[in-house]
């Protein structure tokens, strides 16, 4: 067992990091002659929790354990509203917090390249906005 105690980062540009790293993975698995559409749903919904969560702190929120999108945009609201407005987005990727994760989960067979756009889409406006805000329009950092 480790003595150490685990902090989770608190520097936004990390969580931002990683968000992009998530996003990129998935837009190159949509490019693939076979790309397994639930891991990129899957990986959607991380890097858009991901760059939600890099925003709030950015703004001084105290890091919860969530992995709920519609909830991270609600909190995004009390700073942003064109950001807060994007439950519909949130509501989409919220679909793959679990859906197609495992071998047997009812909700793997009907991902497809249907789902996986508007996945990647969903992320990308949630990107896009975070990123603006956040003063990084282009780049990754």
């Amino acid at each position: 067992m480790n003595d150490r105690i685990e902090h989770p980062v608190k520097t936004p540009s990390e969580w931002l990091r990683y968000a992009e790293g998530d996003l990129g993975v998935a837009e190159r698995e949509m490019r693939y002659q076979e790309p397994a559409y639930h891991t990129i749903c899957f990986l959607c919904q991380s890097a858009a929790e991901k760059f939600l969560k890099g925003y709030l702190i950015a703004q001084g929120w105290t890091l919860e354990r969530t992995h709920d999108v519609v909830q991270l945009i609600g909190l995004c609201a009390d700073y942003d509203a064109e950001l807060g407005g994007m439950v519909t987005e949130g509501a989409v990727l919220n679909e793959y917090i679990v859906a197609g994760r495992y071998p047997g989960d009812i909700a793997f067979e009907p991902i497809g390249r249907v789902e996986a756009q508007e996945a990647l889409d969903a992320a990308r406006r949630i990107r896009a906005r975070v990123r603006k805000l956040m003063g990084l329009l282009n780049g990754n950092g």
